[in-house]
């Protein structure tokens, strides 16, 4: 085999595992794995618990541990050092918890609530103000829950728009349809104020309804401001050469490409559409999908204000302060024009 043939040949190959791996890129941000995790616990009293330190299990903030039926809330972190029970050395982290958990291994869960019902408050039959949830892409509707206790305490009814049907999910057309379809629906019962709160992609598919339906405001939650911007967040993120996100970004918006990443369309919607919608955008600079010079952008035009929490993954900032984060979404519903 001749030296230029065998060149061709590696650069074919090279070409080949690019666009795999870009392949395998857009994969993930198109329909993500729903991530899940374990805390194991050492030791409990009926006021704090002692568990391996983690990725997970460090992060500031509120969260659950679970396991079968038992749902144990865990709370602020008091201490950080090194195991002293039987278990053996180790790295180790002491939060404060809501009641005795027992060793071994849980759930570590950051959704909090299975459902409705769940919520904290009560839901009112008919309301001024009607709030429209949209989840994102990987998680389905558990996610917006979180979002759903402030509206309750302001006296507002909610209802949670499901794409996971949909062949794109939130990213898919037909989510902004939904979306219009519940926003009209919610006039037509008397609803005198509609808002969109949306998490992630499900925020960018508010923005594409906001422009076909008049709403009052629009909460955004982790947004996906830039499609291709969210993609190089993920590569950076994973260590990557920075020219994969750029193919990534091609294989999502391009027909045949995109069935490379397992959609059967490309993605029309790749970044926050241009409206006079009063926006509040709760993000996080710890957030590799959501780059604070997207965020600036927004926040730059009229009619956007933004909450930056610190330490939040991905559509954690609730759980990194969900007394910060409600107090946000409070004192923007309070700057909103009045309704009768």
């Amino acid at each position: 085999m001749t030296a230029g043939r065998t060149t061709a040949l590696g650069t074919a190959a090279g070409a080949v595992g690019t666009l795999g791996l870009g392949a395998f890129v857009a994969r993930r941000l198109l329909f993500p794995t729903p991530y899940t995790a374990t805390a194991t616990v050492r030791s409990s009293t009926g006021t704090d618990v002692e568990l391996d330190a983690t990725r997970d299990t460090r992060l500031p903030g509120t969260y659950d541990l679970q396991r079968d039926d038992a749902r144990v809330q865990v709370g602020a972190i008091s201490t950080t050092g090194t195991g002293s029970d039987s278990s053996g050395p180790g790295d180790t982290v002491r939060r404060s918890v809501a009641d005795t958990v027992a060793p071994g291994e849980w759930g570590w869960d950051a959704l909090r609530y299975d459902g409705p019902a769940d919520v904290p408050g009560t839901e009112p039959e008919a309301a001024t103000t009607h709030v429209v949830h949209v989840h994102g892409q990987s998680l389905g509707p558990r996610q917006v829950l979180r979002g759903v206790g402030v509206w309750r305490s302001l006296g507002a009814t909610s209802e949670v728009v499901d794409t996971t049907d949909l062949p794109l999910r939130s990213l898919d057309p037909q989510a902004a349809d939904r979306i219009v379809a519940a926003v009209r629906a919610a006039r037509a019962r008397g609803a005198r104020r509609v808002v969109l709160q949306g998490w992630s992609a499900g925020a960018l598919a508010c923005s594409v309804a906001a422009g076909r339906v008049a709403v009052d405001a629009i909460v955004a939650v982790s947004p996906l401001l830039d499609v291709a911007s969210a993609l190089r967040g993920a590569v950076r993120g994973a260590r990557l050469p920075a020219f994969v996100g750029t193919i990534a970004a091609r294989i999502v918006t391009t027909p045949v490409l995109s069935r490379l990443a397992g959609a059967p369309a490309p993605v029309t919607t790749t970044t926050w559409q241009d409206s006079t919608t009063p926006t509040l955008v709760i993000h996080s600079t710890a957030d590799a999908l959501v780059a604070p010079d997207d965020v600036a952008a927004r926040t730059a035009r009229q009619h956007t204000t933004a909450v930056a929490f610190r330490t939040a993954p991905h559509t954690l900032e609730w759980n990194e302060d969900p007394e910060r984060w409600e107090d946000a979404v409070r004192h923007f519903v309070g700057a909103l024009p009045a309704v009768d």
